[in-house]
């Protein structure tokens, strides 16, 4: 559905006390989207995964040819394979759209 479009994630809560919310946007390509089990699966193309927190919800921006669709979510996994910085982002809400004109 948006496998291989252009993504990028923001931090917009952290979860646990004391750990400040990181303002840097990260931009990511989407591998997949499990749709039964509302799972994002990223790959990372900025920043470093040690700043990406499991304990903090995110909003993602997925650039689609119809527009720009959004999700909350939180981060389930975050590891490094040979494809190179992947991030699994369990989706909170589902999608919403933003048309862009």
């Amino acid at each position: 559905m948006y496998d291989g479009e252009k993504a990028t994630i923001i931090m917009i809560k952290s979860l646990k006390e004391g750990i400040e919310i990181d303002k840097n946007l990260y931009k990511c390509t989407v591998i997949e989207y499990q749709k039964e089990s509302e799972q994002v699966h990223l790959l990372m193309e900025t920043g470093e995964m040690k700043n990406i927190s499991l304990d903090a919800l995110y909003e993602c921006r997925i650039d689609t040819m119809k527009g720009e669709v959004h999700c909350i979510g939180k981060m389930k996994e975050r590891y490094g394979n040979h494809a190179g910085k992947i991030l699994v982002l369990q989706v909170l809400n589902g999608f919403y759209e933003k048309n862009v004109k």
